[in-house]
């Protein structure tokens, strides 16, 4: 079962507003990686796996810093693809922060056809064959310079994805605690969760055309078929991508991405 091609709401939102704290580091482990400010007595170290605009997406490092100075966590954003992201004039394309300045029908139609075969270069770039050992490395890395640090990895639309497949043996035993996914996109399951050995988190929205709540109850039934620790979370009225580009003008979208924020918090510090 496979979600193979993105929706609409995988590549529009709302740029949050707000100045990141955390700093850029040249190369970690061969990556690039924006670091968010790190607490005093760090309880464990978080890997965040970003969408598919990157890792300078602002919402990604103000999420980043959020969860480093709320749950006292070290937090890293890792760049894990191999050229530019998806650029953000495509979330205005599809979905323009400010609605009364929306393009004509000919213009956006124009601006749609111009970010598609860039999204499907994207994916053909960063397939799972290339990323996922790519992501593994990384992983392995850290824990081997870290050796007693819990590491944990949450993932958002693409990345998602991938930091599920984190919490399989496709990575070396001992090297994660535990791993988080909100609204996962484009999976191929059961492979990509086969042999998960670490507790899972996961959550998305009714309204998800991509991360259906049908998917979501056959995720759930894969996962309690190999017997997994898991924290299945449904938000009610919310579409995808909604936890890392939802409006926070919206009362109620506000709420369910603080709440998304919670759940990811609350799963990784229980399993420190």
């Amino acid at each position: 079962m496979a979600s193979v091609l993105p929706c609409k709401d995988c590549i529009s939102g709302t740029i949050h507003k707000g100045q990141p704290l955390g700093t850029d580091t040249e190369k970690l482990f061969g990556r690039s990686v924006y670091i968010a400010p790190v607490p005093e007595h760090a309880k464990g170290t978080i890997v965040y796996i970003s969408d598919i605009f990157g890792w300078k997406l602002p919402n990604a490092r103000l999420l980043a810093d959020a969860y480093a100075k709320e749950g006292g966590f070290k937090v890293l954003v890792p760049d894990f693809f191999p050229f530019q992201p998806i650029p953000l004039s495509t979330i205005d394309a599809w979905a323009p922060v400010n609605e009364t300045m929306a393009p004509s029908f000919l213009s956006g139609l124009s601006q749609k056809l111009t970010a598609y075969p860039s999204l499907i270069w994207f994916l053909f770039r960063t397939r799972p064959s290339v990323t996922v050992k790519l992501i593994a490395k990384f992983l392995e890395d850290l824990k081997a310079s870290e050796p007693d640090t819990p590491i944990f990895t949450v993932g958002f639309c693409w990345g998602g994805r991938f930091s599920l497949t984190m919490g399989t043996d496709k990575v070396k035993k001992g090297t994660v605690n535990a791993v988080a996914a909100m609204h996962p996109s484009l999976m191929s399951i059961p492979s990509d969760i086969q042999n998960t050995i670490v507790p899972v988190s996961v959550g998305a929205g009714t309204n998800d055309d991509l991360t259906t709540v049908a998917f979501m109850k056959k995720l759930e039934e894969l996962y309690r078929e190999q017997g997994v620790e898991l924290d299945i979370k449904i938000y009610e009225g919310m579409i995808h991508g909604f936890a890392v580009r939802g409006n926070t003008e919206k009362e109620d979208v506000a709420k369910a991405m603080e709440d998304a924020k919670n759940q990811v918090l609350e799963w990784f510090t229980k399993h420190l």
